[in-house]
């Protein structure tokens, strides 16, 4: 059986979505017997992860500065109350992303 010119393109479009090959998607697919959604829904998780890890990353150095600074000269930063915050925010996207997780 071959694919129309129509399901190539389709297939194409849902392995960039997914970030894989041609070939590893339809592996994927039959090996996920019919729950093919679940690969693109796996994408969006890994990109949302990833970019809560950056942020994470990121948020680790301002804070690791913050208290160097706070070390070196006595004062607790005004900057500190921003870097809390942001913490905070992160952490709570953390735990949205894992309800959404438990919701799937």
């Amino acid at each position: 059986m071959t694919a129309s010119d129509e399901e190539a393109a389709a297939l194409v479009v849902k392995a960039e979505q997914a970030r894989k090959t041609v070939p590893a998607l339809l592996f994927d697919a039959a090996m996920a017997e019919g729950r093919t959604e679940t690969l693109v829904v796996g994408v969006e998780i890994r990109d949302e992860l990833t970019a809560i890890r950056n942020m994470m990353r990121a948020l680790g150095n301002n804070v690791n500065q913050l208290a160097k600074h706070a070390n070196a000269t006595g004062e607790f930063p005004a900057e500190a109350h921003a870097a809390i915050t942001a913490v905070q925010r992160t952490a709570s996207r953390i735990n949205d992303t894992l309800l959404e997780l438990g919701q799937r």
